[in-house]
């Protein structure tokens, strides 16, 4: 999926931004003895906007880190149903995280909240959670009916 690709590519970006701003604050710290203002806050902010972001691709291809022992050594045919069941498993999750986080972007909205420091709107950032949890939710359920792509079997 092209899209949930392009998201996770974003989710890199914010990553990048996140590490260069962490590196500029603390070269500041050191050279000027002025540290980057509100830079804890863009940090929290694009951490978890790069997380959420990758979270649908990185579930599709089922590239994050997983205990497969036990998996890997059942039989083929027992493999299918615990991968079914945990597609299964992982629907309810994000169906059950979604629901609860709506209320919590519409305080946020309703009340035009924005961070300490920075006075940045929180709501665009909050709204990547139900909307990262909807698509994961949709890459959990083509995991479960195609098998996971790209998922190693561990020998």
């Amino acid at each position: 999926m092209p899209v949930l690709a392009a998201l996770a590519t974003l989710g890199a970006f914010a990553g990048i931004a996140m590490v260069g701003l962490i590196g500029v604050s603390v070269t500041m710290r050191h050279l000027a003895n002025a540290p980057l203002p509100y830079t804890e806050e863009l940090v929290g902010l694009l951490m978890t906007a790069a997380f959420f972001l990758a979270l649908p691709f990185v579930t599709l291809k089922a590239e994050h880190v997983r205990v497969s022992i036990l998996v890997a050594n059942l039989p083929e045919r027992f493999r299918r149903r615990v991968g079914l069941a945990a597609a299964l498993f992982g629907i309810v999750f994000c169906i059950w995280f979604f629901v609860l986080s709506l209320p919590w972007l519409e305080f946020a909205f309703s009340r035009n909240l924005k961070t300490e420091a920075a006075r940045l709107l929180l709501y665009p950032w909050m709204a990547l959670v139900p909307f990262s949890l909807a698509l994961t939710a949709v890459a959990f359920a083509v995991r479960g009916i195609l098998g996971a792509p790209g998922a190693p079997v561990d020998r």
